[in-house]
């Protein structure tokens, strides 16, 4: 029967560059290659203490990796090393299990030295084991023909050296700075160390739970603050060690000290399998509501790819994921705690993506809701502060709120008038934690929304003679503004303080029609939606605003008492109190507002050095 074909050198090569998209990681496999050695060798004999050199020659294309582990014999060659596929470290690594003896190897499927073929024309191995009559030097040039030769025993010293000729269009790897970012990329925290070119190490060895002072919650938090500092752009506000027994794991997370944007940062991590980075920047493992976390974490539990690339998506993975989720809480509530100052300032600068999370993920939300500051006139509170401070009425406690930030300087002084607090709940997330918090107290909590809200607690309405004396009022104000294409609806109230002459309810539609114009303002928006949004604009131009006039001011009673109010020479008058109350509430003026504005009060200005003038002659 006919059997299928196949060239070896080209499915050497296929197998390198399938399985090892970034050239990079052939460093990756064979200090893998070399770590495990060493780790082997040690079982029976500790000493000397384990090595790992790399040298450079620019002249021969050749980069060296050595080190003074287990070396091989020529079985081991035969059956290992010329088999694709068969691994003597996990072979040995399990034998030494049905012995009882723990050894920390990495390597389990026998292809690592693929890797090298993705960037080589030609491998050299020799190798010595200790006690051995002969070394070995095994050469291949990526096809299935290779070289085997016996060597004198006094030739090397016991270990591996593997000798790689770089292809030309490779040579950049032969450049010191690229080696020794490669090797702090994937191998900073192996236990040996890698010496470049004879002199000083340049991986770290250890990491901070690799210290002595790891146990110690002092010290733990003083390393690995330093440490995320040194290795991460942005210094840590919070750091969060990792300390896990099932699946075990080790590291540390921090949330940055910088305003983050929403959107501008997300959760990753650099994860680690046995001290060897297997995927930098992972955005997959920290659960999707931890956006504002990053970090390293190492769990020799988990399962690579065979490409070392990535992780299986089994078990182990989803409960290190379940569990690094539990220690963010965690920290955040015993932040909150303990550390209220950096609590809200963390809450400030990851407004977004910590109130933005708690939005999102009911879970999260749930467990942090109830210790998320929120911004009122007596600084920042949670709700059940904010709530123990507002009177009870009708076995309810309300929770007076309004959704336009700049809403403030409005809504504050009604509030602070009546011995009442507001939330300011115009930032991102704000208004919907305040319903999800009110709907799970319904028994006890009222929302209140000042800007949608004609509340008898705050706006007293008038007796029959009163609102028939400013009926003239309302009318007028509100015809000279619609002769300005503005449409409100005035009502005059009696309301506390007496120095605030109106108030606007408009911030939700203020809101919206800023953030219609932003989108109309931008370029390349598409001809359909530019007309929807224009449609969208133009409707609610067209909703009339509540704009609440204060009988106890002393302008509007004398302004009531007026014959005519709406009398040509007191259009300035009127119009002023409506352009007052958008100022106070720090709305943004259009450009054709703003014109108005401008030319009535330049008509009051005129109006008022007439008076002066003929007051003094």
């Amino acid at each position: 029967m006919p059997k299928m074909r196949t060239s070896f050198q080209g499915l050497v090569r296929l197998l390198a560059k399938s399985l090892y998209p970034e050239p990079d990681v052939f460093v990756r496999e064979l200090l893998q290659n070399a770590h495990d050695s060493i780790q082997l060798r040690q079982t029976d004999r500790p000493e000397p203490p384990g090595e790992i050199r790399i040298d450079a020659d620019e002249r021969s294309r050749q980069l060296s990796f050595s080190d003074n582990g287990l070396g091989m014999d020529r079985r081991d060659i035969e059956d290992f090393l010329s088999v694709i596929g068969s691994t003597g470290t996990g072979n040995q690594t399990r034998q030494l299990a049905a012995r009882d003896v723990a050894v920390a190897t990495i390597g389990q499927f026998g292809i690592g030295l693929l890797s090298a073929f993705v960037v080589a024309e030609r491998i050299e191995v020799q190798t010595r084991k200790a006690g051995a009559t002969h070394a070995w030097r095994w050469i291949n040039h990526g096809g299935e023909d290779y070289e085997l030769d016996a060597l004198p025993a006094d030739s090397r010293p016991p270990g591996t050296q593997v000798n790689i000729t770089l292809a030309p269009d490779r040579s950049a790897f032969l450049d010191g700075r690229l080696l020794q970012q490669t090797v702090r990329r994937y191998a900073d925290f192996l236990p040996y160390p890698i010496l470049l070119n004879g002199f000083r190490p340049i991986n770290a060895v250890n990491a901070p739970w690799h210290e002595p002072g790891w146990r110690d919650p002092i010290e733990r938090e003083r390393l690995l603050t330093a440490f995320l500092g040194q290795r991460y752009a942005d210094p840590p506000l919070v750091v969060i060690p990792v300390e896990l027994s099932q699946p075990r794991a080790s590291g540390g997370l921090y949330i940055p000290a910088r305003y983050t944007p929403t959107g501008g940062f997300s959760g990753t991590v650099d994860l680690f399998q046995a001290r060897m980075c297997i995927r930098s920047n992972d955005g997959e493992l920290l659960p999707e509501w931890a956006r504002f976390a990053r970090g390293v974490v190492d769990c020799p539990d988990l399962q690579p790819t065979a490409a070392r690339d990535n992780v299986l998506r089994d078990q182990t993975y989803d409960a290190l994921r379940e569990a690094l989720g539990e220690c963010i809480v965690a920290a955040l509530l015993d932040l909150a705690t303990h550390d209220r100052p950096r609590f809200l300032q963390l809450c400030d600068w990851q407004h977004d993506a910590i109130k933005g999370m708690a939005a999102r993920h009911p879970e999260f939300g749930a467990a942090v809701l109830e210790h998320l500051p929120f911004e009122t006139h007596q600084g920042q509170l949670t709700l059940p502060d904010y709530l123990n401070r507002q009177p009870s009425s009708d076995g309810k406690r309300p929770l007076y709120f309004f959704t336009h930030e700049a809403d403030a300087n409005q809504f504050y002084t009604l509030c602070q008038a009546r011995d009442l607090l507001a939330i300011n709940a115009g930032r991102p997330f704000d208004e919907t934690l305040l319903h999800r918090y009110a709907s799970r107290h319904s028994e006890t909590v009222e929302l209140r929304a000042l800007d949608r809200l004609d509340d008898p607690a705050l706006y007293q309405a008038l007796d029959a003679a009163e609102h028939a004396a400013y009926a003239r009022l309302e009318r007028a104000l509100d015809r000279a503004l619609a002769e300005q294409e503005v449409q409100v609806k005035t009502q005059v109230r009696r309301f506390q303080p007496k120095d605030l002459s109106a108030v606007l309810l408009a911030g939700q539609r203020i809101s919206a029609f800023d953030e219609m114009e932003r989108t109309l303002a931008k370029p390349f928006l598409l001809e359909g939606l530019a007309e929807l949004a224009g449609e969208v604009r133009d409707r609610l131009r067209q909703q009339p605003l509540d704009l609440f006039l204060n009988a106890a001011h002393p302008l509007v009673q004398r302004l009531g008492e007026l014959a005519e109010p709406g009398a040509l020479h007191y259009r300035p008058l009127l119009t002023g109190l409506y352009y007052g109350a958008l100022l106070n509430a720090q709305h943004r003026l259009t450009p054709a507002a703003a014109r108005r504005f401008y030319t009535d009060l330049q008509a009051l200005l005129g109006d008022y050095l007439t008076l002066r003038l003929q007051q003094n002659l």
